[in-house]
Parts: structure tokens; sequence; C-alpha cells
């Protein structure tokens, strides 16, 4: 019994492990001209270690991947960044094919308690994600730094979270979907506003990546678009 994965899988019940989820994406994008050797992929996750088997798991299958994070998950690079991860994009029959993940993420304590995740040779068991947590602990409370000090990307990470939703968020789970629904919003803000879409084939997956105690990290979809070359956006099936 793991109280951390049941408690994981009933807070997420249609989570899946890594492979199964990137398992799901390469059936779902193939019929739509997406093989591995020309598909580029983007991964915005938060800058937390645990987040490092998701996209060890995607340069594993697709050789190299453009790195979009920052606390939370959200994507930090501006415009000045995303011009240069679209550059990249391998250009096949006139098009390319681009492949974006965004994740924020949760730990589920040993216990089962989420919001936090017992780390390796540590005693006891710490925020997870921290951002999110102290936020959400700070909600409607003034905070003060020292001088040397600047908080841009909670501020930022808060900021995009008022935007998708000024209620508070009440609970880590809460505040993790709040979190997801923001990575989602600001993807496709800076996508849209590039128009990606005008020279390549773009698919996105949003959600939660779950740390479970003493199992593989889960993927929990929350958001699944592709926009081809008519620039409509629809809605793909969650992945796994």
């Amino acid at each position: 019994m793991n109280a951390s994965r049941d408690a994981a899988l009933s807070t997420f019940p249609g989570a899946v492990p890594i492979p199964e989820f990137l398992d799901g994406v390469a059936r779902e994008l193939a019929p739509r001209g997406f093989t591995e050797d020309r598909t580029f992929a983007v991964v915005s996750t938060c800058r937390d270690e645990l987040t490092v088997p998701l996209m060890r798991a995607v340069t594993d299958r697709l050789d190299l991947a453009f790195y979009l994070g920052a606390l939370g998950g959200v994507p930090s690079l501006g415009r000045t960044g995303w011009n240069a991860a679209l550059s990249h994009v391998p250009v096949d029959g006139g098009r390319g094919h681009l492949v974006v993940l965004g994740m924020t993420h949760i730990g589920f304590g040993p216990d089962g308690t989420p919001g936090q995740s017992l780390r390796r040779h540590q005693d006891l068991p710490t925020p997870t994600c921290g951002a999110l947590m102290s936020i959400l602990h700070s909600e409607g409370v003034a905070e003060a730094l020292p001088d040397a000090l600047d908080d841009n990307e909670k501020d930022r990470l808060r900021h995009l979270m008022k935007k998708v939703s000024p209620e508070r968020s009440g609970t880590p789970v809460g505040i993790t979907r709040r979190a997801a629904q923001a990575v989602t919003a600001e993807m496709w803000a800076e996508l849209d506003a590039l128009e990606a879409w005008r020279t390549m084939d773009v698919a996105a997956y949003c959600g939660v990546q779950v740390h479970v105690h003493d199992h593989p990290d889960l993927i929990a979809v929350t958001d699944a678009q592709f926009v081809g070359a008519d620039g409509v956006r629809t809605e793909l099936r969650a992945a796994g």
C-alpha cells in the first residue's frame, strides 16, 4: 500500500506515468505528421529538481528540447526567447511540428498529504511546489524582502494566477489547479501573439506533474489543444 500514490490518484484520477503520457502523445500526434525526427519540443516546468524526470524523458525521445520554465512552471522567456525557440523548429514539407508541454507540479508526502515531498537524505517533507505553497500561505498578507533580493518570478506567477482566477486558492490542490490554468493561458497567449501556426503545426499539453513518494512521477493533463494551418484551435483528447 502506498498512501502517497493513493492520494495522488484520488486527486488526479486520470494521471499516468510519464512514459505512458508520452506514448499517448506520440500515438495521438503521429497521424498529424508529428514524427520523432521531425518534431521539436519545448518544455515548461518549475525550476525544482523534482521536475527533471519529465525533461529527461522528453529529451530521451526527441534528442533535444528547449526549456521555457520558471517557478510554478509558467513560461518565463518572453518574446525574445519564444522567437528563438520557434526559430529552432525543423521544417518538413514546408511546415514545422512543435510539441509544447507546460506543467506545474505538486507533491504528495509519504502519508498522502498534498503539497509536500520527502526529498532524498532529508528527514522531513518540504513544500512542493515551494513557490505555490509560499503564495498560498501568504494570500492576503503583505510580504517584506531584504533590499538585496527580489521575488520577480513569484510575483509574476501570482499575477498570472490572478488573471485566470481572482479567488483565493484555499488548498495546495486548489492553487496547483490555478497554476495549471495560468500555465495554459500564458502558453497560448504567447503562441497566438506570435502566430506560430502560420509556419508550424502546434500541439500543446498542459497540466500537473505529480510527485509520488517511492513511485515514479505521474502526469495529469488538464488541457490539450492543436492548431494547424487554419489557425483554429481544436481540443485533443487527454493523452494516456
